[in-house]
């Protein structure tokens, strides 16, 4: 006899799936649901084929093939999707903000002083041309260059050919005009980029700069370079996916589609370089971002620091970074807010405020509302939801 209802995790464990498992029963708990889970057992892969005959409750599904994508048409046990591979399938879907992953990789790279700029991703994948479309936005918005490599996928690949492809990418860099900027659809994609940027003779980050997406420690901290990313929310995914699917098992109407845009950018050293010109300017910003913490730092400090006069520097964010020195330094202050919040979470806001340069906890809840869209303590809870 079952003690409760049972949801399906038909989707592979391990990575950052792990995460949106937590998301899950953490929607659980917080409604006191007695929920069990059903998985597979020595495989770390339950596939919705695999429950076409299963009379469970609830299914949280990663949709990712053709043959998934019909078996979920014939399955009438409440279903949530959890991968946009097939944005068109009438299911309902929780899924990750693409076009937002792409805009903040995008505005990563611009605020570095990066204006020639480059995608490293995918062809005939959906995930990827949407990443693909938001960088690619935000580039023609500013009018800066960009480019694109698309290579194949390799799920089918099992011969080894991966490392030829890898050498395709390293033929097309070379000869580029340096510095560089360049994302990349993931961050095994990304490790392969810094592979190809070696072969073809390209430092980084001095030469070319490279942001990846998942924030995989064991990609990311085990490279040299380290490899700076974007960190998804799946953990609130997984908290969202959860609701969307008990409302259904309620026998509500749910939207067909809901996004989850990124947390941040977890800056390491592939990206820890300022690509402009001017020596004085760089300082400028060396310096700025050290300081920024400091509540009685001010954009005339920078001046004098870099030893030239506020209009010069003025005028030198405008040309190279299509903003004032303080909106720049707003950026950098609430980004480093938003991360004390999610990864700090016992710190007061106060001492986040205090903590960015902010003079005082109200001063930083209504800069930080004014921009994000939501108060700090409504971004951390929504944000660990």
């Amino acid at each position: 006899m079952k003690s409760g209802p049972e949801i399906a995790l038909a989707f592979p464990r391990g990575g950052h799936q792990e995460v949106l498992i937590e998301g899950v029963l953490a929607y659980a708990a917080d409604r006191n649901l007695d929920w069990s889970f059903v998985a597979a057992l020595e495989s770390p892969l339950l596939s919705i084929k695999d429950l076409a005959r299963w009379r469970g409750d609830g299914i949280l599904a990663a949709i990712s093939t053709r043959e998934e994508a019909e078996c979920a048409l014939t399955i009438n046990t409440p279903l949530v999707n959890i991968t946009s591979s097939f944005p068109d399938l009438p299911t309902p879907a929780c899924i990750v903000d693409n076009r937002a992953i792409g805009r903040m990789a995008a505005d990563h790279l611009v605020s570095k002083g990066f204006r020639n700029l480059l995608f490293y991703g995918l062809r005939d994948v959906n995930f990827s041309s949407e990443r693909q479309a938001g960088f690619e936005e935000v580039l023609d918005e500013a009018g800066y260059q960009h480019d694109c490599f698309l290579d194949y996928p390799s799920y089918s690949d099992c011969d080894g050919d991966w490392l030829q492809k890898n050498h395709g990418l390293a033929e097309w860099l070379q000869g580029r005009k340096t510095p560089l900027g360049m994302f990349a659809v993931s961050d095994y994609r990304a490790r392969a980029a810094l592979d190809a940027c070696r072969a073809a003779g390209l430092k980084v980050p001095e030469d070319i700069a490279v942001v990846g997406v998942d924030n995989e420690e064991l990609v990311c901290s085990h490279v040299r370079p380290t490899l700076s990313s974007i960190a998804r929310n799946d953990r609130l995914r997984g908290y969202r996916a959860a609701e969307l699917l008990h409302r259904l098992m309620l026998g509500e109407t749910v939207p067909r589609s809901t996004s989850i845009p990124p947390l941040e950018v977890v800056e390491r050293d592939s990206t820890q370089i300022f690509a402009v010109s001017d020596a004085r300017l760089r300082d400028a910003m060396e310096f700025l971002h050290r300081q920024m913490h400091e509540p009685d730092f001010t954009i005339d400090a920078v001046a004098r620091h870099a030893n030239v006069s506020r209009r010069w520097l003025e005028y030198a964010f405008r040309d190279s970074l299509r903003e004032t020195p303080y909106q720049y330094l707003r950026r950098q202050r609430l980004a480093r807010a938003r991360w004390l919040l999610v990864e700090k979470p016992n710190q007061t806001i106060q001492r986040v405020a205090l903590a960015t340069g902010f003079t005082s906890a109200k001063q930083f809840a209504f800069t930080f509302k004014q921009e994000v869209g939501m108060s700090p303590r409504e971004y951390r809870r929504t944000a660990r939801s």
